[in-house]
């Protein structure tokens, strides 16, 4: 039975780039696993590719920021380019709804984002297609952007595999056995034992706690519809992306068309979340209202993925209260991809310091 000093569950943006970090600090005993075949196989490969840095979390803020600018500048270490397009973003406000949005870029330049009020005018006359729709003021963030997740995900891993860590999929979870010493993880393939488990199995969070004897925290698994339409030849491929966050839709280009997102929430358990025909009739009723200059656009495809959410809008980093050698990484909210190295280095250096060590915004322990 082979044992490591870290075995990581989840080859997602979360177990990649805290695995990425800890070989960055030298650290060599790492195994990855995944029950899947491929890294990023839900949430990780099934995001909008969004690089979004200003949110309502202070302490998430901080950690949109500097996963930003690790996008933007990623290091030579990395064993290829990861493609980023500098759009910029434009979230749209009405109502008390601009008023909660002037507070976040408020909360947003304390953190050190970069961020601009932007009139209704200014934003029609930067995005035609919004000629017609109603809403007060926009906030814009000019480094902003879309990025290629595939190769950013890839980068961590196979960076992470140069410096010494193992990566391994089709492993999943049986059984977990923690314990003061050694844990053991059985898997549908292996067995393993390990210094720290790294808890970060996406949705599948609070069912591995579970098996490790650990609570379970206030986490929810929620999918969400991504849209795609057809060929439009109106559509300029050098629009930021553009979000309504007071009635929950937003758009971006996406090859000769739009992705769109009607922002739907539900609760489901963990597993290949299907594609609920509803919702595009949802996405469709909230474009003729908030955004009539699309309703003609045809969709071509959708697919389904899932965002864990937590009871306070903050991440889940941080050693498990009552399991001594259970480490959390998760919860991440939609947001998993844009933080990603922020949180992995968090994660790493409070591994690597111990269980003396915390993040009091993120740890488990703010829920007892």
């Amino acid at each position: 039975m082979e044992r490591f000093e870290y075995l990581i569950i989840g080859a997602g943006f979360a177990g990649a780039a805290t695995a990425y970090q800890l070989t960055r600090r030298g650290v060599r005993d790492v195994l990855i696993i995944d029950q899947e075949a491929i890294p990023g196989f839900h949430a990780s490969g099934r995001n909008a590719a969004i690089v979004r840095q200003c949110v309502p979390e202070p302490e998430v803020a901080r950690l949109t920021l500097e996963g930003a600018d690790f996008i933007r500048n990623v290091p030579d270490d990395f064993p290829e380019p990861v493609s980023f397009k500098r759009t910029g973003s434009l979230l749209l406000g009405a109502g008390a709804g601009w008023a909660k949005l002037q507070n976040d870029a408020a909360i947003g330049r304390q953190a050190g984002i970069e961020l601009e009020l932007w009139t209704p005018q200014q934003t029609k006359k930067h995005v035609p297609i919004l000629e017609r729709a109603e809403f007060d003021g926009a906030l814009w963030c000019g480094s902003d952007g879309i990025v290629d997740i595939h190769a950013l995900l890839s980068g961590y891993l196979k960076a992470a595999a140069k410096s010494g860590a193992r990566v391994q999929y089709n492993h999943a979870v049986r059984e977990l056995r923690a314990s003061s010493g050694d844990c053991e993880v059985v898997t549908s393939r292996d067995r393993f034992t390990a210094k720290v488990i790294v808890n970060a199995a996406g949705a599948w969070a609070n069912q591995l706690a579970g098996l490790a004897g650990a609570k379970t925290l206030p986490m929810r698994p929620c999918r969400r519809h991504l849209f795609v339409s057809g060929a439009l030849s109106w559509v300029d491929k050098g629009w930021p992306f553009v979000w309504d966050t007071t009635h929950d839709i937003y758009f971006r280009p996406e090859g000769d068309g739009l992705l769109l997102c009607a922002c739907d929430q539900e609760e489901l358990p963990p597993g290949d979340p299907p594609v609920n025909g509803f919702v595009q009739e949802v996405l469709a009723e909230k474009i003729q209202r908030h955004m009539p200059a699309l309703s003609e656009v045809s969709i071509s495809r959708s697919w389904a993925g899932f965002r864990t959410l937590t009871s306070d809008g903050r991440f889940i980093i941080g050693w498990d209260q009552g399991v001594k050698s259970l480490f959390w990484v998760a919860g991440l909210g939609g947001h998993g991809m844009t933080t990603s190295a922020a949180v992995g280095e968090l994660a790493a250096d409070l591994l690597i310091a111990g269980r003396g060590k915390k993040a009091e915004a993120f740890a488990p322990g703010r829920f007892n």
